[in-house]
């Protein structure tokens, strides 16, 4: 990576139980979506992609998931920063939130929801995001999409990232 590239990391949480009584918000992580956060983590190990600053939506099954995965890497959830904002983000609100970013920090980890989280792709990428899957999906549960550009991250903006990697949790073998 060249000294001034930054990489966000984009995951969305990991396959959640249908619903809950609580409301969306209150979902949890069902067992298969607990193994897919679990198979994720461990690629990103192996990868040795270990994000320095990791922003996660409050909702339940997003935070789980950034638990997870932050355990395989051996990471404190404590360094997780849970965002109510990103609940219901729009790309302005996950722009804002690059905006403010440390220039020290060089890989961030963002843990939500679709279609967010596709819209954001889409926006920031400089190529189509298109879906590499049989059903059309674009991000599956548990599916990491790896972007990258060089600058400050007060001059991201629409276009400017090159789309390095996608990882599906759900194609992964388990660990």
């Amino acid at each position: 990576m060249a000294e001034n590239t930054k990489q966000i990391m984009i995951l969305r949480h990991a396959k959640a139980e249908p619903d809950s009584p609580a409301g969306d918000f209150y979902r949890a992580l069902n067992e298969t979506g607990r193994q897919q956060a679990v198979n994720l983590g461990q690629a990103l190990l192996e990868q040795k992609l270990i994000p320095q600053s990791i922003y996660s939506s409050s909702a339940k099954r997003t935070l789980q998931t950034a638990e997870i995965v932050c355990e395989q890497l051996s990471i404190d959830r404590h360094g997780i920063s849970p965002r109510d904002a990103l609940y219901l983000a729009d790309t302005d609100t996950f722009l804002s939130l690059f905006h403010a970013l440390s220039e020290r920090i060089s890989r961030v980890l963002i843990v939500g929801h679709n279609p967010a989280l596709e819209d954001l792709v889409d926006a920031l990428s400089r190529t189509d995001f298109i879906s590499d899957q049989p059903n059309g999906k674009r991000l599956l549960p548990a599916s990491l999409v790896l972007l990258e550009f060089d600058g400050e991250w007060a001059d991201l903006k629409a276009d400017s990232c090159e789309l390095k990697q996608r990882i599906h949790g759900k194609l992964l073998k388990k660990h």
